[in-house]
């Protein structure tokens, strides 16, 4: 992996943080040919399947938030070599030790494919997401003014950049893809949240993650 650690070029709003080009194109292609070899599936939630395909590494209470199926689906996998260089760029990032990325989700969309309105798992904290291959919009909105268009913050998911979620993008709001246009891959590493985090933030419901 590149050397260099990044800075956001940009402060959004609510503690987001969006990089562009934090892998190289020569590391995106390492990685999207070790896809070609890993047991996708696709993603379930409780009684929905998703047309999204997914491979999941790491530690994370996915049965208590998906359901039994989604654990027999996809199930939990020991992380591969293939991601740990990156996991350790991340971490250095944004200055959080590499083990506590204890959660990784390796994502394929198909030309088409969304991800409705949801907020992630409670007992995940910081997420970092890595796009490859292809472009997808991401959009955000506060669960206290869901249906006002107005307070969605959208942003442009070029390949190879990265995203964090983190305090009150990744609590108070929601996100959503909408349909991609192209086929695309993500990378996403979680940390979890401590049992104080946990009480002391209340994520409400997703909403249509069967998407």
């Amino acid at each position: 992996m590149q050397g260099a650690l990044f800075e956001p070029i940009a402060q959004l709003p609510h503690r987001l943080v969006y990089q562009p080009d934090f892998i190289s194109a020569a590391e995106e292609a390492a990685l999207l040919a070790g896809f070609a070899d890993l047991p996708f599936n696709q993603a379930r939630f409780q009684q929905y399947i998703a047309r999204r395909r997914v491979v999941r590494y790491g530690e994370g209470d996915y049965p208590a938030s998906y359901g039994q199926a989604a654990e027999i689906a996809n199930p939990s996998r020991p992380f591969p070599e293939l991601l740990m260089p990156l996991r350790r760029r991340v971490a250095a990032w944004r200055g959080i030790a590499e083990a506590d990325f204890v959660h990784a989700l390796v994502t394929e969309y198909q030309s088409g494919t969304p991800i409705g309105w949801h907020s992630d798992a409670p007992h995940f904290k910081v997420v970092v997401g890595i796009s490859l291959k292809g472009a997808a919009r991401m959009r955000f909105r506060p669960y206290s003014a869901q249906k006002l268009a107005g307070a969605i913050v959208e942003i442009e998911l070029a390949p190879r950049s990265a995203y964090v979620m983190q305090d009150e993008i990744r609590w108070d709001w929601q996100h959503q893809i909408p349909p991609t246009r192209e086929l695309r891959y993500s990378i996403t590493f979680r940390t979890l949240a401590d049992e104080g985090t946990r009480r002391g933030r209340r994520t409400p419901g997703r909403t249509s993650q069967r998407d």
